[in-house]
Protein backbone atom coordinates (compact mmCIF):
# COMPACT_ATOMS: atom_id res chain seq x y z
CA UNK A 1 0.00 0.00 0.00
CA UNK A 2 2.62 2.60 1.06
CA UNK A 3 4.66 1.46 -2.00
CA UNK A 4 1.84 2.36 -4.09
CA UNK A 5 1.56 5.32 -2.62
CA UNK A 6 4.88 6.33 -3.41
CA UNK A 7 4.63 5.46 -6.97
CA UNK A 8 1.91 7.46 -7.40
CA UNK A 9 3.29 10.31 -6.07
CA UNK A 10 6.35 10.36 -8.21
CA UNK A 11 4.07 10.45 -11.28
CA UNK A 12 2.60 12.80 -10.16
CA UNK A 13 5.72 15.16 -9.42
CA UNK A 14 6.91 13.89 -12.92
CA UNK A 15 3.40 14.80 -14.56
CA UNK A 16 3.86 18.32 -12.45
CA UNK A 17 7.22 18.97 -13.91
CA UNK A 18 6.28 18.21 -17.36
CA UNK A 19 3.40 20.57 -16.96
CA UNK A 20 5.23 23.80 -16.30
CA UNK A 21 6.96 23.23 -13.22
CA UNK A 22 10.34 23.84 -15.29
CA UNK A 23 12.19 27.39 -15.22
CA UNK A 24 10.64 30.39 -16.67
CA UNK A 25 11.57 31.16 -20.31
CA UNK A 26 14.37 33.61 -20.10
CA UNK A 27 13.02 37.07 -21.71
CA UNK A 28 15.91 38.55 -23.91
CA UNK A 29 16.27 42.26 -22.41
CA UNK A 30 14.63 45.29 -24.77
CA UNK A 31 17.15 46.38 -27.22
CA UNK A 32 18.27 50.21 -26.76
CA UNK A 33 16.49 51.75 -29.30
CA UNK A 34 19.00 54.42 -31.18
CA UNK A 35 17.60 57.26 -31.44
CA UNK A 36 16.72 58.93 -35.07
CA UNK A 37 19.29 60.86 -36.90
CA UNK A 38 18.61 64.27 -37.42
CA UNK A 39 17.13 64.87 -41.17
CA UNK A 40 19.36 66.87 -42.85
CA UNK A 41 18.06 69.82 -44.40
CA UNK A 42 16.56 69.65 -47.89
CA UNK A 43 19.39 71.13 -50.61
CA UNK A 44 17.81 73.72 -52.95
CA UNK A 45 16.79 72.57 -55.78
CA UNK A 46 18.65 74.72 -58.78
CA UNK A 47 16.39 76.90 -60.65
CA UNK A 48 17.63 77.88 -64.12
CA UNK A 49 16.98 81.84 -64.07
CA UNK A 50 14.35 83.02 -66.05
CA UNK A 51 14.56 83.82 -69.28
CA UNK A 52 13.69 87.85 -69.56
CA UNK A 53 12.33 87.97 -73.25
CA UNK A 54 14.10 91.69 -74.85
CA UNK A 55 11.49 93.87 -74.63
CA UNK A 56 9.79 95.04 -77.95
CA UNK A 57 8.94 98.43 -78.55
CA UNK A 58 5.51 98.99 -78.53
CA UNK A 59 4.11 98.99 -82.38
CA UNK A 60 3.60 101.75 -83.35
CA UNK A 61 -0.33 102.33 -84.26
CA UNK A 62 -1.75 104.44 -87.39
CA UNK A 63 -3.43 107.27 -85.40
CA UNK A 64 -7.08 106.73 -85.55
CA UNK A 65 -8.63 108.90 -88.30
CA UNK A 66 -12.12 110.72 -86.55
CA UNK A 67 -14.81 108.75 -88.46
CA UNK A 68 -16.01 111.47 -91.35
CA UNK A 69 -18.72 113.81 -90.76
CA UNK A 70 -21.65 113.21 -92.26
CA UNK A 71 -22.74 115.64 -94.98
CA UNK A 72 -24.91 118.70 -93.78
CA UNK A 73 -28.57 118.04 -94.39
CA UNK A 74 -30.04 119.58 -97.37
CA UNK A 75 -32.07 122.87 -97.07
CA UNK A 76 -35.90 122.05 -98.63
CA UNK A 77 -36.66 125.12 -100.93
CA UNK A 78 -39.91 123.92 -101.22
CA UNK A 79 -40.06 124.04 -104.95
CA UNK A 80 -39.66 127.93 -105.24
CA UNK A 81 -39.76 128.91 -108.76
CA UNK A 82 -35.95 130.70 -109.72
CA UNK A 83 -36.05 132.99 -112.59
CA UNK A 84 -32.41 132.39 -113.57
CA UNK A 85 -30.52 134.88 -116.29
CA UNK A 86 -28.19 133.80 -118.60
CA UNK A 87 -26.36 134.85 -121.52
CA UNK A 88 -26.75 131.80 -124.05
CA UNK A 89 -23.30 133.03 -126.00
CA UNK A 90 -20.51 131.41 -124.07
CA UNK A 91 -19.64 127.64 -124.91
CA UNK A 92 -19.46 125.70 -122.84
CA UNK A 93 -20.93 127.02 -119.78
CA UNK A 94 -24.11 127.99 -121.71
CA UNK A 95 -25.24 127.97 -125.55
CA UNK A 96 -28.30 126.98 -127.66
CA UNK A 97 -28.42 123.74 -129.16
CA UNK A 98 -29.98 122.44 -132.44
CA UNK A 99 -33.47 122.54 -130.63
CA UNK A 100 -33.25 125.82 -129.04
CA UNK A 101 -32.45 124.41 -125.84
CA UNK A 102 -29.95 126.19 -123.30
CA UNK A 103 -27.34 123.59 -122.44
CA UNK A 104 -24.21 123.70 -120.78
CA UNK A 105 -22.05 123.17 -118.03
CA UNK A 106 -23.99 125.82 -116.12
CA UNK A 107 -26.87 124.77 -116.91
CA UNK A 108 -26.26 121.16 -115.41
CA UNK A 109 -25.12 122.43 -112.53
CA UNK A 110 -27.77 124.45 -111.88
CA UNK A 111 -30.34 122.12 -113.06
CA UNK A 112 -28.67 119.63 -110.27
CA UNK A 113 -28.57 122.27 -107.64
CA UNK A 114 -32.07 122.81 -107.82
CA UNK A 115 -32.50 118.94 -108.02
CA UNK A 116 -31.16 118.40 -104.52
CA UNK A 117 -32.44 121.49 -102.63
CA UNK A 118 -36.09 121.14 -104.60
CA UNK A 119 -36.35 124.20 -106.71
CA UNK A 120 -37.60 124.89 -110.19
CA UNK A 121 -35.07 127.10 -112.50
CA UNK A 122 -37.48 129.01 -115.13
CA UNK A 123 -34.02 130.33 -117.81
CA UNK A 124 -34.66 133.77 -118.98
CA UNK A 125 -31.75 135.15 -121.95
CA UNK A 126 -30.44 138.13 -122.15
CA UNK A 127 -27.50 139.81 -122.40
CA UNK A 128 -24.76 139.82 -119.78
CA UNK A 129 -24.36 143.22 -118.80
CA UNK A 130 -27.99 142.91 -118.89
CA UNK A 131 -28.00 140.35 -116.00
CA UNK A 132 -26.76 142.42 -113.19
CA UNK A 133 -29.23 145.24 -113.98
CA UNK A 134 -32.32 142.43 -113.68
CA UNK A 135 -30.42 141.29 -110.43
CA UNK A 136 -30.48 144.63 -108.70
CA UNK A 137 -34.01 145.67 -109.88
CA UNK A 138 -35.62 142.50 -108.69
CA UNK A 139 -36.25 141.13 -112.23
CA UNK A 140 -34.31 137.97 -111.72
CA UNK A 141 -32.94 135.98 -109.07
CA UNK A 142 -30.20 134.26 -109.73
CA UNK A 143 -27.27 135.18 -112.17
CA UNK A 144 -25.58 132.19 -114.05
CA UNK A 145 -23.07 132.80 -117.03
CA UNK A 146 -19.81 132.27 -116.13
CA UNK A 147 -19.54 135.09 -113.59
CA UNK A 148 -16.58 136.48 -112.02
CA UNK A 149 -16.74 137.21 -108.21
CA UNK A 150 -15.92 140.68 -107.88
CA UNK A 151 -15.99 142.84 -104.99
CA UNK A 152 -17.35 145.48 -106.63
CA UNK A 153 -20.14 143.40 -108.20
CA UNK A 154 -20.64 142.00 -104.25
CA UNK A 155 -21.49 145.52 -103.64
CA UNK A 156 -25.32 144.81 -105.41
CA UNK A 157 -25.49 140.75 -105.84
CA UNK A 158 -24.72 138.28 -103.45
CA UNK A 159 -22.87 135.24 -104.68
CA UNK A 160 -22.28 131.14 -103.92
CA UNK A 161 -19.11 129.75 -103.04
CA UNK A 162 -16.62 129.76 -105.98
CA UNK A 163 -17.17 126.78 -107.62
CA UNK A 164 -14.61 126.89 -110.72
CA UNK A 165 -11.28 128.61 -111.00
CA UNK A 166 -9.81 130.03 -113.94
CA UNK A 167 -7.21 132.64 -115.71
CA UNK A 168 -7.35 134.93 -118.21
CA UNK A 169 -5.70 134.17 -121.31
CA UNK A 170 -4.93 135.65 -125.13
CA UNK A 171 -6.85 134.11 -127.35
CA UNK A 172 -5.85 134.65 -131.31
CA UNK A 173 -6.41 132.90 -134.65
CA UNK A 174 -3.94 129.69 -135.35
CA UNK A 175 -1.77 131.17 -137.85
CA UNK A 176 -0.74 134.05 -135.47
CA UNK A 177 2.87 134.23 -135.12
CA UNK A 178 3.33 138.29 -133.87
CA UNK A 179 1.32 137.87 -130.71
CA UNK A 180 2.82 135.20 -128.19
CA UNK A 181 1.08 136.68 -124.65
CA UNK A 182 -0.07 139.73 -122.68
CA UNK A 183 3.66 141.08 -123.09
CA UNK A 184 2.69 141.80 -126.89
CA UNK A 185 -0.78 143.22 -126.03
CA UNK A 186 1.00 145.84 -123.86
CA UNK A 187 3.23 147.07 -126.83
CA UNK A 188 -0.37 149.06 -128.06
CA UNK A 189 0.24 148.15 -131.33
CA UNK A 190 -2.79 145.30 -131.59
CA UNK A 191 -6.50 145.61 -131.61
CA UNK A 192 -8.22 143.72 -128.60
CA UNK A 193 -11.81 142.14 -128.64
CA UNK A 194 -13.51 142.13 -125.52
CA UNK A 195 -17.19 141.55 -124.45
CA UNK A 196 -19.04 144.52 -123.18
CA UNK A 197 -19.39 144.22 -118.97
CA UNK A 198 -16.50 141.68 -118.16
CA UNK A 199 -13.78 141.58 -115.97
CA UNK A 200 -11.90 140.37 -119.63
CA UNK A 201 -13.01 143.98 -120.71
CA UNK A 202 -11.30 145.77 -118.28
CA UNK A 203 -8.26 143.62 -118.37
CA UNK A 204 -7.88 144.49 -121.63
CA UNK A 205 -8.54 148.58 -121.45
CA UNK A 206 -5.54 148.12 -119.05
CA UNK A 207 -3.31 146.58 -121.47
CA UNK A 208 -4.39 148.38 -124.41
CA UNK A 209 -5.94 151.61 -123.55
CA UNK A 210 -9.69 152.32 -125.42
CA UNK A 211 -8.50 153.19 -128.90
CA UNK A 212 -6.83 149.50 -129.24
CA UNK A 213 -10.29 148.30 -127.37
CA UNK A 214 -13.06 146.95 -129.46
CA UNK A 215 -16.11 145.97 -127.12
CA UNK A 216 -19.14 143.84 -128.57
CA UNK A 217 -22.10 142.15 -126.98
CA UNK A 218 -21.24 138.80 -126.64
CA UNK A 219 -17.97 136.85 -126.47
CA UNK A 220 -19.27 134.83 -129.40
CA UNK A 221 -19.43 138.33 -131.30
CA UNK A 222 -15.76 138.91 -130.31
CA UNK A 223 -14.24 135.26 -131.73
CA UNK A 224 -15.97 135.51 -134.97
CA UNK A 225 -14.23 138.99 -135.52
CA UNK A 226 -11.41 137.51 -134.63
CA UNK A 227 -11.70 135.01 -137.14
CA UNK A 228 -12.62 137.33 -139.40
CA UNK A 229 -9.89 139.15 -138.60
CA UNK A 230 -11.60 142.47 -137.41
CA UNK A 231 -9.16 142.50 -134.28
CA UNK A 232 -5.64 140.62 -133.13
CA UNK A 233 -6.82 138.91 -130.12
CA UNK A 234 -9.43 138.39 -127.89
CA UNK A 235 -8.50 138.31 -124.10
CA UNK A 236 -11.07 135.69 -122.43
CA UNK A 237 -11.09 133.41 -119.41
CA UNK A 238 -9.60 129.99 -120.18
CA UNK A 239 -12.15 128.06 -119.79
CA UNK A 240 -14.39 129.88 -122.27
CA UNK A 241 -11.35 129.93 -124.65
CA UNK A 242 -11.27 126.24 -124.75
CA UNK A 243 -14.70 125.81 -125.71
CA UNK A 244 -14.87 128.39 -128.36
CA UNK A 245 -11.55 126.52 -129.81
CA UNK A 246 -13.54 123.45 -129.65
CA UNK A 247 -16.46 124.64 -131.80
CA UNK A 248 -13.66 126.43 -133.99
CA UNK A 249 -11.20 123.40 -134.78
CA UNK A 250 -7.89 124.28 -136.36
CA UNK A 251 -8.72 128.58 -135.69
CA UNK A 252 -7.65 129.58 -132.98
CA UNK A 253 -5.11 128.97 -130.74
CA UNK A 254 -4.20 130.35 -126.63
CA UNK A 255 -0.75 132.61 -126.82
CA UNK A 256 0.99 132.30 -124.05
CA UNK A 257 -0.39 131.35 -120.47
CA UNK A 258 -3.17 132.30 -118.13
CA UNK A 259 -1.83 136.22 -116.50
CA UNK A 260 -4.85 136.04 -114.15
CA UNK A 261 -6.23 134.01 -111.43
CA UNK A 262 -10.26 134.38 -110.43
CA UNK A 263 -13.35 132.40 -109.52
CA UNK A 264 -16.69 132.23 -110.40
CA UNK A 265 -19.64 132.18 -108.70
CA UNK A 266 -23.38 132.02 -109.09
CA UNK A 267 -24.63 135.60 -108.69
CA UNK A 268 -27.84 135.74 -106.63
CA UNK A 269 -30.68 138.45 -105.77
CA UNK A 270 -29.35 140.58 -102.51
CA UNK A 271 -31.78 139.27 -99.72
CA UNK A 272 -32.41 135.80 -100.97
CA UNK A 273 -30.03 134.78 -97.72
CA UNK A 274 -31.83 131.53 -97.71
CA UNK A 275 -31.11 130.65 -101.16
CA UNK A 276 -27.33 131.30 -101.51
CA UNK A 277 -27.20 128.96 -98.10
CA UNK A 278 -29.39 126.46 -100.47
CA UNK A 279 -26.86 126.77 -102.90
CA UNK A 280 -23.84 126.53 -101.26
CA UNK A 281 -25.00 123.28 -99.55
CA UNK A 282 -25.50 121.94 -102.54
CA UNK A 283 -22.36 122.55 -104.23
CA UNK A 284 -20.41 121.18 -101.07
CA UNK A 285 -22.71 117.88 -101.95
CA UNK A 286 -22.23 117.75 -105.51
CA UNK A 287 -18.17 118.85 -104.99
CA UNK A 288 -17.07 115.65 -102.43
CA UNK A 289 -19.51 113.24 -104.33
CA UNK A 290 -17.72 113.16 -107.72
CA UNK A 291 -21.10 114.88 -109.21
CA UNK A 292 -18.94 118.33 -110.63
CA UNK A 293 -16.34 115.78 -111.67
CA UNK A 294 -18.28 114.34 -114.02
CA UNK A 295 -20.17 117.58 -115.45
CA UNK A 296 -16.22 118.86 -116.07
CA UNK A 297 -15.70 115.49 -117.79
CA UNK A 298 -18.97 115.88 -120.13
CA UNK A 299 -18.11 119.99 -120.81
CA UNK A 300 -14.38 119.79 -121.22
CA UNK A 301 -13.58 116.27 -122.78
CA UNK A 302 -9.98 117.00 -123.51
CA UNK A 303 -8.07 116.50 -120.14
CA UNK A 304 -5.40 119.20 -121.39
CA UNK A 305 -8.25 121.79 -121.42
CA UNK A 306 -10.71 120.65 -118.50
CA UNK A 307 -10.22 122.89 -115.02
CA UNK A 308 -9.32 121.23 -111.83
CA UNK A 309 -12.68 120.12 -110.27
Amino acid sequence: MKRTVLIALSLFGLLVSACGGGAAPTVAPPQPTTPPQPTSAPQPTAVPPTQVPPTQPPATQAPTQPPASPPPALPDLGARELRVGTDPTYPPFETVDQNKNIVGFDIDLFNEICKRVNCKPTYKTSGFDAIFIALGSGDLDVGLSGITITDERKKTMDFSDPYLQYGQVVLVRSDESRITGKSDLETKQYLVGVQLGTTNEETARQMVGDDKLKRYDTFDLAVQALINKDVDAVVIDSLAAYGYMDTNPGKLKIAGQPFTSEVLGIAVRKGLDDVVKAINTALTAIKSDGTMKNLCEKWWPKPETRPSC
